[in-house]
């Protein structure tokens, strides 16, 4: 078992490295909290390149990123990859332009410039969608943004190079997008907290993650994709009859808590409407 999430050191606001803690491995399931020995792959001595595709002539965009193998090998994961390319592969079909970035692309000056570059593509007439899948830490409130959080904490999603991108960065690059039609989707540790906050949600978005706050999200090497994207993505709109990201999340919400009661998927909907992606 594979937790992804990671506890972290301080060093800086914005973004700080992270030392991650043990993770417990049992019956070819990690916790997803820190190192795992999950098998990523060697570490890459080239980052991979960003993949881009623009042509689908419609006005979707989506950024992907997926990091199983992070740099080093005491902190590898063994399906966040796994998740981002099913997650391209639904919103391909849908008619999306995206960008993605797998391994060691998901370095933080490449989230940094993903983000840049959806915000220069899309508008208020587009459909948005933002996804991650990998490590996910919390620490101390004011340990790496100047916000006052309700529960005491931080939240981030962890670049591959170990830097927290934190929830309020999140959320101010989130505010920068124009349209009202925009998913962010975290399968992570702790994701739950990257919107737990008034000031870090927005109308005209639905928000997803794999678990709340102050829980852990699963990664199961079995199931070749973490344990939620699995009942939500693969089970749910490929393989499933769901055409929506809200049907699909109320699909694969029980059957996560019934195998992992300690993660709970959590969905907050300021959209109003269904997210269609097939």
């Amino acid at each position: 078992m594979k937790r992804f999430g990671a506890l972290l050191l301080i060093v800086g606001l914005a973004f700080a490295m992270f030392a991650p803690t043990v993770a417990f491995t049992i019956d070819n399931k990690l916790i997803m909290r820190g190192p795992g020995g999950g098998g990523g792959g060697n570490s890459e001595p080239t980052p991979p390149p960003i993949e881009y595709y623009t042509d689908s002539g419609q006005d979707k965009w989506a950024i992907l990123i997926g990091i199983s193998d992070y740099e080093g090998r005491s902190s590898d994961l063994w399906n966040p990859h796994n998740d981002a390319l099913e997650m391209k592969e639904i919103l391909a079909a849908y008619g999306y332009n995206y960008a993605i970035a797998l391994d060691g692309a998901g370095t933080k000056d490449n989230i940094i410039m993903l983000l840049d570059w959806l915000i220069a593509n899309e508008g208020p007439n587009s459909e948005v969608v933002f996804f991650y899948s990998g490590h996910g830490a919390r620490t101390q409130d004011g340990s790496w943004d100047t916000d006052i959080e309700a529960d005491g904490y931080d939240e981030c999603i962890v670049s591959w190079d170990s830097y927290a991108v934190t929830d309020s960065y999140m959320a101010s690059r989130f505010n920068e997008i124009e349209s009202n039609h925009f998913a962010a989707i975290y399968c992570s540790c702790h994701s739950g907290g990257m919107f737990d906050l008034a000031s870090e949600t927005r109308d005209g978005a639905l928000y997803i993650g794999a678990a709340e706050a102050d829980q852990y999200g699963w990664d199961y090497l079995d199931l070749e994709n973490t344990l939620f994207f699995y009942w939500f993505g693969d089970q749910g709109i490929i393989n499933g009859p769901y055409n929506n990201l809200q049907d699909a999340f109320d699909y694969a919400r029980p059957i996560v808590i019934a195998e992992q009661p300690d993660s709970c998927p959590i969905m907050l909907d300021n959209l109003g409407v269904p997210f269609y992606v097939k």
